[in-house]
């Protein structure tokens, strides 16, 4: 297993010598495109994820881990999570030839890990070395490679066909691969606490829009362009495109209710 990663990291570090890498800028509205091909099984994965294992599962706990658990806790348990992140985001970053940000990360993991009580105190935040999280699915992007089709997974939620493919190559770094099942399982639930924490109060969005499932596709586009642009100077087009959504989306529930009422 050792070998196959070191076998598949060499050739992931030497793929940007070989292969062409188209630049992103001006490319926006195709690196941010996401089809939905399998539309209706979609549509029914969602309605068994948000009605059934968000209404009864995760809401539920996320709620009970918030009141149980004070902020600070809550934010040094995510800064573990995150911690587990740095090793993929150096060899990430090596890929594209990044140098700086590998060292970065790699320093960011070492000081956290160690001084910083296995990441629950993020001491290289404080030294003035922020996190600044690169996966395997944004490489891809950077090499031109498109989202696919949009994909509603069991219990996972919404993903991409490039995200998947990126999350398995993160989780043959190490420390993942050397986790144990239920490890593994335990960081997904504890990152899923977080990531269900932050959007908590804001069901009343969803349920007023006039197709949730339209609702949270598009959130999740914006959100996954977003974290594609967040360090580059494109992230004006991001926030225009969200501007120009937000626009039409407004015109069009204006001309459907005015057909309501005719």
């Amino acid at each position: 297993m050792r070998n196959g990663v070191q076998l598949l990291l060499a050739g992931l570090i030497s793929l940007p010598l070989t292969v062409n890498a188209q630049n992103a800028q001006g490319d926006y509205e195709y690196l941010t495109e996401m089809s939905d091909p399998i539309e209706p099984i979609n549509r029914v994965i969602w309605d068994f994820n948000y009605l059934f294992l968000d209404t009864y599962i995760y809401r539920p706990v996320t709620e009970t881990y918030v009141d149980w658990v004070p902020t600070p806790g809550r934010k040094a348990i995510n800064n573990f999570v995150l911690n587990f992140d740095e090793p993929s985001t150096m060899v990430n970053n090596l890929i594209q030839l990044e140098f700086a940000l590998a060292a970065d990360a790699l320093l960011r993991f070492s000081i956290n890990s160690t001084f910083g009580l296995l990441g629950f105190i993020d001491l290289a935040e404080k030294g003035g070395i922020p996190r600044r999280r690169e996966t395997f699915s944004n490489v891809l992007g950077r090499w031109y490679v498109p989202h696919g089709p949009y994909l509603m997974v069991p219990v996972l939620g919404p993903r991409s066909a490039r995200k998947l493919v990126g999350g398995f190559v993160d989780g043959l770094y190490f420390p993942m691969s050397y986790l144990a099942f239920w490890q593994s399982g335990a960081l997904w639930g504890l990152d899923g606490l977080d990531k269900r924490e932050s959007v908590l109060g804001q069901e009343k969005l969803l349920e007023q829009s006039l197709d949730p499932y339209i609702f949270a596709k598009e959130a999740y586009i914006q959100y996954e362009a977003f974290k594609f642009y967040q360090f580059s100077e494109d992230i004006n087009l991001l926030m225009e495109e969200k501007r120009q959504r937000q626009s039409f989306d407004e015109n069009q529930h204006l001309d459907d209710f005015m057909d309501e009422i005719d």
